[in-house]
């Protein structure tokens, strides 16, 4: 009676997940499959993802955390420079101002940036909030002038908007604060001390959701590979009796009834599993071991893995550190630096935030203009420009045979990564010494 109750229940829970799944297909959001309405329930994709997926996924799921961890990583690999006037003012002197403000852009300064810049990946935004030297409560506006003594990274789950006013501003913010002995404290946050990267707005799309479902289908493989060889490891025995053994007789050997003969045998099994030299004594039966091959998940992991690259747009050998060829993990490693440095003058805004932020408080100094710089990713290393400056060095010596030089002692010095130092080209040279065996 109760087997049967369950398979009502069991049923009828079946066929609410399956009108669920029916009207929600009509979701533009769901899946794209027209065909099977429920498909998308039964691939076991999730309609709506909040911060708590995202989060989870970022903290559990190797290759999520690994795509975010070393974008961020590569992106920041050098700080920005804030500087006084246009880009191409890079070469010049550092001014007044750039040294003043170095006081407050330190390492540790941009280091926690990049924290927020991780977090923002994760729940699309994040929270940065400015530690005041004003003495005033986190509710207080800031007293203007006074120092910036850190900033520390939030996560948006952290932050909710407690307050607006008639036009829509946010007046005050609720923080929730995580504590040391794991317990959270509630704080209203003056805006003057929070400064929000990433955006807010509802239809923002996240760095991880696009690839999120590649990341179930991921943990699908991962789990059930795993527990394939696990079950096989456990290695399960099958007795086959033949059909004339009379089981009386063969629990009455062992001193047990026929209900307790199942019990014995998983016994036997036990100490098969764990001994080394076990015998296992049968009348009328076959023993085999219930083992099923195991398929290689690699070709179905590789799709689910591409299909995620190609979300974040990071090539899966960055991201899982599968160099399979010298010139394949070259060719990735400078796309990679390439798309980090394209995304470089998206971070460049947020920086820009920042600075109007700490000018409007008074922390900083404004200036008419300011500009933010960031280093090439794909610039040549020193071997690299050595290798170079040797390689021209070749040419000129094998073109100097027919009385020309390629290329100037000036451009190899530069190619080196070293400053010309005025030295003449070598064609120059050569004029003065055919001027000088002219007059002798």
């Amino acid at each position: 009676m109760t087997d049967k109750i369950t398979l009502a229940v069991n049923h009828a829970l079946n066929d609410v997940r399956l009108a669920r799944a029916r009207a929600l297909a009509f979701n533009p959001g769901m899946g794209l499959d027209a065909k099977r309405e429920s498909a998308w329930c039964e691939y076991g994709f999730k309609q709506e993802l909040t911060f708590d997926d995202l989060h989870k996924l970022y903290r559990r799921g190797g290759i999520a955390h690994g795509a975010v961890n070393k974008l961020v990583a590569n992106c920041w690999r050098t700080n920005p420079q804030v500087i006084e006037g246009e880009q191409s003012d890079e070469s010049e002197d550092i001014t007044s101002w750039e040294s003043e403000i170095n006081q407050v852009f330190t390492h540790r300064f941009w280091r926690s940036f990049a924290k927020a810049d991780t977090r923002r990946l994760v729940g699309r935004w994040s929270g940065i909030l400015l530690h005041i030297k004003d003495s005033r409560g986190w509710d207080q506006p800031v007293i203007k002038g006074k120092a910036l003594q850190k900033i520390t990274p939030v996560w948006a789950s952290a932050l909710t908007v407690g307050s607006r006013d008639n036009a829509g501003a946010i007046t005050m913010w609720q923080y929730t604060e995580s504590l040391s002995d794991g317990s959270t404290a509630q704080r209203k946050i003056h805006p003057d001390r929070v400064l929000i990267i990433g955006d807010m707005s509802d239809d923002e799309i996240g760095f991880l959701e696009p690839g999120y479902n590649a990341c179930v289908s991921l943990e699908k493989v991962e789990g059930g590979s795993g527990e394939s060889f696990l079950k096989n490891a456990a290695n399960k025995q099958n007795i086959n009796f033949d059909a004339g053994v009379d089981f009386s007789n063969l629990a009455s050997m062992y001193g047990v009834s026929v209900d307790e003969l199942q019990e014995r045998y998983n016994e036997a099994a036990r100490e098969l599993n764990i001994g080394n030299d076990v015998l296992l004594i049968t009348q009328g039966a076959q023993v085999t071991s219930m083992v099923n091959a195991v398929s290689d998940p690699s070709p179905t992991y590789d799709v689910n893995l591409k299909t995620f690259s190609a979300s974040v747009d990071i090539p899966s050998r960055i991201i899982v550190g599968n160099q399979s060829g010298e010139r394949a993990s070259t060719e990735d490693q400078i796309y990679f630096n390439s798309r980090c440095q394209s995304r470089r003058g998206d971070l460049s805004f947020d920086v820009e935030d920042m600075v109007d932020k700490l000018i409007y408080l008074q922390i900083i100094k404004p200036v008419a203009k300011f500009s933010i710089i960031w280093d090439e990713l794909n610039e040549q290393s020193s071997s690299d420009k050595l290798e170079s400056a040797v390689k021209m060095s070749s040419i000129n010596q094998t073109s100097l045979a027919s009385g020309q030089a390629v290329f100037t002692v000036a451009e190899i010095r530069v190619a080196a990564g070293y400053e010309p130092d005025g030295i003449y080209p070598l064609t120059e040279l050569e004029d003065d010494e055919e001027e000088d065996e002219g007059n002798a």
